[in-house]
């Protein structure tokens, strides 16, 4: 709204002036609207955007990416434009920042960060930072009772929409050593959790192998990939795990006081590296896996398909959420929820429905699923799948 002020009253004249410069203002507000959360949901969420834009009337967004070598490159855009359907001529910008599921839920509960972990800043239509890092959205790859911010443990329970299907795998390292892995299954990844490193012999059956150790490399606690991959193979969604980094071209134990990558593409990296002295297995979502997609392993041996998804056999994979804050303004969520239908976003014309459209399609870069395509479900994170 348009920020109030006292006018001496002069007659109806005046006040028909100030009410038409008021409604003008009104209508030219920009819309501005923070959103956090997952890293490993943001390439479908980054594709959906535009199509929010043009189609609702719209142009094609001004985008803007950080500079390479900026601690926010590969995790954070901002889109700005208009959308005719839903905010007629106003202005509306997108600003986009991601470094993980959970740190998403502490950022709208208002929780302190962990020890060692900031909230990430946003990028201004400028190019220049805002440093405000309050959100009013986070998408998340977990439920919020699987986390450690939940209504139990004394935070507020957040609004949550169900917005697609997020997918994870195993990938195996790019050294010829790790050439023979094959398969990754639950009682395998308790003992890598444990230890941070196991025999190779444990992956290949090959006894030569056993004076040999595959070390593992994953995210941080604040990361919903992490949750998920751990809560899928009964670890335990918030247990502590051992995870090793690549200092130079030895496999290091990571001592820091929250250990792991704050995105995907950081243990990317590590799987990428051809010179290691040790062969690495880690987790990602299958979109930060798809330059690496032939390193790809085997998950309780089943191999990663969409198909495999929608009907059962293949496991490691979650619900992708929307979370939004409490004190979220009814303009903001007409973003997410559209005007057509806002009681049912996902048939409505708002970035939910933009979202299942794009899962709906067809493009092979895309891994996760939209909801009306599985023919499974689950009641949380890391239970069952059962027929629908």
């Amino acid at each position: 709204m348009a920020s109030e002020r006292t006018i001496p009253m002069k007659n109806n004249n005046t006040l028909a002036l100030v009410a038409m410069v008021g409604g003008s203002l009104t209508c030219l507000a920009q819309v501005e609207v923070k959103l956090t959360g997952s890293t490993a949901f943001r390439s479908s969420l980054w594709a959906a955007i535009p199509n929010l834009y043009t189609g609702s009337g719209g142009s094609a967004p001004t985008v803007v990416d950080p500079q390479t070598g900026s601690a926010l490159a590969g995790n954070a855009k901002t889109f700005s434009g208009t959308m005719p359907a839903l905010y007629g001529t106003q202005t509306v910008v997108i600003k986009t920042s991601f470094s993980g599921s959970v740190e998403g839920i502490v950022n709208l509960v208002g929780a302190a960060n962990p020890s060692g972990v900031t909230q990430p800043g946003y990028l201004n239509t400028d190019g220049t930072l805002d440093s405000n890092t309050a959100a009013d959205a986070a998408m998340s790859d977990v439920f919020q009772d699987t986390t450690n911010y939940s209504n139990a443990a004394g935070f507020p329970s957040l609004d949550d929409d169900t917005v697609g299907v997020v997918t994870f795998g195993w990938y195996r390292g790019a050294t010829a050593d790790a050439s023979t892995l094959v398969n990754v299954q639950p009682q395998l990844l308790n003992a890598l959790f444990a230890n941070g490193k196991i025999n190779k012999s444990l992956f290949t059956g090959v006894a030569g192998d056993s004076a040999a150790s595959v070390y593992l490399v994953g995210r941080n606690a604040l990361s919903g990939t992490r949750l998920v991959t751990q809560a899928d193979c009964f670890w335990g969604a918030n247990s502590d795990a051992s995870l090793y980094k690549l200092v130079g071209t030895a496999p290091t134990l990571d001592t820091a006081a929250t250990p792991g990558f704050t995105s995907g593409s950081g243990v990317r990296t590590v799987l990428q590296n051809t010179t290691s002295t040790g062969p690495f297995v880690g987790y990602l979502s299958n979109n930060d896996g798809n330059a690496i997609a032939t390193q790809r392993l085997n998950y309780n041996g089943v191999s990663f398909s969409k198909d495999a998804v929608k009907n059962g056999t293949y496991t490691l994979w979650s619900y992708q959420h929307v979370f939004f804050r409490p004190t979220i303004t009814a303009s903001k969520k007409v973003l997410f929820d559209g005007k057509t239908n806002p009681s049912n976003p996902v048939a409505s014309n708002g970035l939910i429905k933009a979202i299942d459209s794009l899962l709906s399609g067809a493009a092979v870069t895309e891994n996760n699923v939209a909801l009306s395509q599985m023919n499974v479900e689950r009641t949380g994170d890391g239970v069952p799948v059962t027929a629908k």
